[in-house]
């Protein structure tokens, strides 16, 4: 009785919040954005913890506590930002998106327009990515599909979908998304996807590295699509426009060979998008637990205060060959 009370006053809460975000201007989003952030960041003392730990386990030293203090605020205002503005997506007309949004395509070839083509596009939880999918999908008069993010309330779950759709863009239930989803890819569909969500070891993950030295399961999705339908794979960036909006840019398509595997197309991904992070590191969230595992042998000092050591993860390791080679330890 109380878990049913309770999901319905989330669900009015959070209806009400997005209600009064639609009624302002886009233009106060991001002030607003960054204040809420501001104070996030202040009061939630364990969030800030683990967000200044994961800052110094990528960087090392590249950052004193004062910038990376400054790093993590920032990132917090970013993510609220994010928020906002997927609370204000009904707003998004053609006419909006053309005004608040800019496209950069490194790779010349116009297979983003192309019908038949079917087009994986990944990026990370940086920038507004959640409104990735709806501003270049709308810019290309292309929808693409979305996979549904599962939600404890189920009265939730529908609002989101909602407002992740309202460009044209279609959202796929978790349940059998993996038959819809090569349904929709070989018949020459275009999909989104988050390259950076991270995995227990025993959910079938692949293991990547991240700046250089540090091993994370990561979901293998968008590699085993690609592999399954000859999908092309585009890594993406959004990056916020000084002005306003958002710059989108598509950077060259992941090279897929015969001999690509799961592990080596999924590094390439993340090897794709990484360098925006290192110049943009206030772009990322980094205030989730990104590296709950740490390798119980080899140097494992880097990594932040809440990973541990688990045979699964040790085994995952070992299967697919995922180490540490001491120079490179040395050389980051």
């Amino acid at each position: 009785m109380w878990k049913k009370i309770r999901y319905r006053l989330e669900y009015i809460g959070l209806l009400t919040g997005a209600w009064i975000v639609q009624c302002l201007p886009l233009s106060w989003l991001r002030p607003l954005g960054s204040f809420a952030g501001s104070v996030f960041f202040l009061f939630d003392s364990h969030r800030r913890e683990v967000t200044l730990a994961n800052l110094k386990a990528a960087f090392g030293e590249k950052f004193n506590r004062k910038q990376r203090w400054q790093i993590a605020r920032k990132s917090y205002g970013i993510f609220a930002t994010t928020v906002l503005e997927l609370f204000w997506s009904p707003n998004l007309t053609s006419e909006v998106v053309q005004k608040i949004v800019t496209i950069e395509e490194v790779d010349s070839k116009p297979f983003h327009t192309t019908k038949g083509v079917s087009i994986i596009y990944c990026c990370l939880h940086a920038g507004n990515f959640e409104w990735v999918a709806q501003l270049s999908g709308s810019y290309y008069s292309s929808p693409l599909s979305l996979i549904a993010q599962k939600f404890k309330n189920p009265l939730i779950g529908p609002l989101f979908d909602q407002w992740r759709s309202v460009t044209g863009n279609k959202i796929i239930p978790q349940e059998r998304a993996m038959l819809k989803t090569l349904r929709n890819l070989k018949a020459g569909g275009k999909m989104g996807l988050l390259i950076d969500l991270n995995l227990k070891p025993h959910e079938g993950p692949v293991v990547i590295r991240c700046f250089g030295r540090l091993l994370v399961p990561v979901t293998k999705l968008p590699a085993e699509l690609a592999l399954r339908t000859g999908a092309t794979l585009v890594p993406v960036e959004c990056l916020p426009r000084p002005q306003g909006g958002h710059h989108i840019r598509f950077l060259s398509p992941i090279t897929i060979t015969s001999e690509s595997s799961v592990a080596s197309i999924t590094q390439a991904c993340w090897d794709a998008l990484e360098p925006q992070i290192q110049r943009h590191p206030e772009l990322w969230l980094w205030s989730y637990k990104h590296w709950r595992y740490r390798p119980s042998q080899g140097e494992s000092d880097y990594y932040p205060f809440y990973a541990n050591c688990y045979d699964r993860f040790d085994k995952l390791l070992e299967e697919q060959g995922a180490a540490f080679s001491p120079r490179e330890l040395k050389r980051n």
